[in-house]
C-alpha cells in the first residue's frame, strides 16, 4: 500500500508540475514587456555595449517622443522599436523579468542581419537569382581591410571632388577618379557605416569617371576609385569603429522611396504586412511617410505588380530562413526610368512604415491627429492631412 501510495503521489506531483507549467506559459503568452520608442537602437548596435548612452539630441527625440510608443502599444507589436544588448540592458533596469527578454545570443543574429554588409551579400544573391533588367544594386559593395577597394581607395593618386553630407552640409573633399568604362559622366558615390541613425554615418560623394585610370588587376575595373585627405579619414573611422563600409552610386535619378513591411513569427512564417512609400529631402533627411491604404500608396509606387510579387516572395523566402522574429522593413528606391533597388537596407525593428500601416488602420486616408504633445522647442510626431512626420524645432 505503501509503494502504491508513493507513486501516486509522484503522479499527482508530476501533473501539479505539469499544469504549473502550462498556467506559467500561458500568464507569459498574456505578458508583455512596455513599449518603447529607442530610436536610438541602430546606434546601439552599432556600439554593441550594455550601457549605451546616445548623443544628447538624440536623447531629447526619444525623451520628446516616447508617448508614440501608444501607436503601437497593446498591438502584436508590442515592446521596443528595436532590439539590442542596451535595450535588453535598459527592460533589465526598468525591472523586466530575464524571462521575458531574448538570449544575447538571439541579439548577436539581429545585430548581423542588420549590418549593412549583410544587405551587401543579401542584394548580390538576390539579383543572382532573379535576373531582372529592371532591378538595380550592382554598384553595392561592402569594404573591410581585406577588399581590394581599400587597397584601391588608400594606394590611388588622389583627385578632388565635392562630398555632401546627411545633414546637407556641401565641404571640398577628396573623392577621386574611379573607372567606369566606356562611360564618360561623373556620378556620385554613397558611402555608409555599417550601422547608423538619423543619417549619422553616411555621406554622398561625387567622383570623375577616368577610362584612363590603370585599374587594379585584383579589383572589379568598374569600382576602382580613390580617395584622400577628410573623406579617406572618414571611411578609416568607418573601418576602426565598426569595421567597413558600404560604398553604392548615388541616386540622382531616384523619383521614389518605399519599402515592403514584413513580420517574421516565431514559426518562422513570414507575413507581408503592406508597402510604406516615405519622403526624404535632398540630403537623405527622414520627411515623411504617407498613411493611405495600400490602393492609394500602390499607386504611388506605379511599378509592375508581377515583378513586385516576386520580390515579396524572394523577400518571405529568406527571412524565413533567419533566426530573426519581429517586425521588418526593406528600403527601396525607384529611378525615373522605372527600375528599382530591391534592398537598400533590411530594418529588424519597428518602423515609420510601419507605424504608417498601423495609423491608417486606427485614423483612415486623410488623417490629422498629434501623436505626441505639442513642444516649444524639441521633436514633435503628428500626422497632418495624411502624412506621419516629425517635426523639430532646436
Amino acid at each position: 500500500m505503501r509503494k502504491r501510495f508513493i507513486c501516486e503521489k509522484r503522479r499527482g506531483e508530476i501533473w501539479r508540475n505539469a499544469l504549473f507549467s502550462l498556467l506559467l506559459s500561458a500568464k507569459r503568452d498574456l505578458m508583455s514587456i512596455p513599449s518603447l520608442f529607442n530610436c536610438s537602437n541602430d546606434m546601439a548596435l552599432a556600439a554593441h555595449v550594455r550601457q549605451y548612452v546616445p548623443p544628447k539630441r538624440i536623447q531629447q527625440m526619444e525623451a520628446d517622443l516616447a508617448d508614440l510608443a501608444r501607436v503601437w502599444e497593446g498591438t502584436r507589436f508590442a515592446g521596443p522599436w528595436g532590439w539590442s544588448l542596451a535595450t535588453k540592458q535598459r527592460y533589465r533596469q526598468m525591472g523586466v523579468a530575464g524571462e521575458l527578454l531574448p538570449s544575447d545570443e538571439w541579439l548577436e543574429e539581429v545585430r548581423r542581419l542588420s549590418s549593412r554588409e549583410f544587405a551587401c551579400r543579401y542584394v548580390k544573391e538576390l539579383l543572382g537569382e532573379l535576373k531582372d533588367e529592371r532591378l538595380l544594386g550592382e554598384e553595392m559593395r561592402w569594404v573591410d581591410k581585406q577588399s581590394p577597394l581599400w587597397d584601391a581607395l588608400t594606394t590611388s593618386k588622389p583627385t578632388w571632388g565635392t562630398s555632401v553630407d546627411r545633414r546637407g552640409a556641401r565641404r571640398q573633399t577628396d573623392v577621386g577618379h574611379v573607372d567606369f568604362g566606356a562611360v564618360k559622366t561623373s556620378r556620385a558615390r554613397i558611402f555608409k557605416s555599417p550601422w547608423s541613425s538619423s543619417g549619422r554615418g553616411v555621406f554622398v560623394g561625387s567622383v570623375d569617371f577616368n577610362p584612363n585610370l590603370n585599374p587594379n588587376p585584383n579589383l572589379d575595373p568598374n569600382l576602382d576609385l580613390n580617395c584622400k585627405s577628410s573623406t579617406l579619414k572618414r571611411l578609416q573611422g568607418f573601418l576602426s569603429s565598426q569595421g567597413g563600409f558600404v560604398v553604392d552610386r548615388f541616386y540622382e535619378d531616384k523619383v521614389l522611396d518605399f519599402a515592403m513591411e514584413f513580420v517574421v513569427h516565431k514559426d518562422h512564417t513570414v507575413e507581408f504586412l503592406g508597402y510604406s512609400v516615405f519622403q526624404t529631402g535632398e540630403s537623405g533627411a527622414y520627411g515623411y511617410n504617407y498613411v493611405e491604404s495600400q490602393e492609394e500608396l500602390l499607386r504611388r509606387i506605379d511599378v509592375d505588380a508581377a515583378l513586385l510579387h516576386r520580390l515579396i516572395a524572394y523577400h518571405k523566402e529568406h527571412l524565413a530562413q533567419t533566426a530573426y522574429h519581429g517586425p521588418v522593413g526593406i528600403d527601396m528606391l525607384k529611378t525615373a526610368d522605372g527600375s528599382i533597388h530591391p534592398c537598400l537596407e533590411i530594418n529588424l525593428r519597428l518602423n515609420m512604415g510601419i507605424l504608417a500601416l498601423l495609423l491608417h488602420e486606427q485614423y483612415g486616408s486623410g488623417a490629422t491627429v498629434a501623436l505626441t504633445p505639442v513642444r516649444e522647442h524639441g521633436f514633435q510626431a503628428l500626422v497632418e492631412d495624411g502624412r506621419l512626420m516629425i517635426l523639430s524645432e532646436k
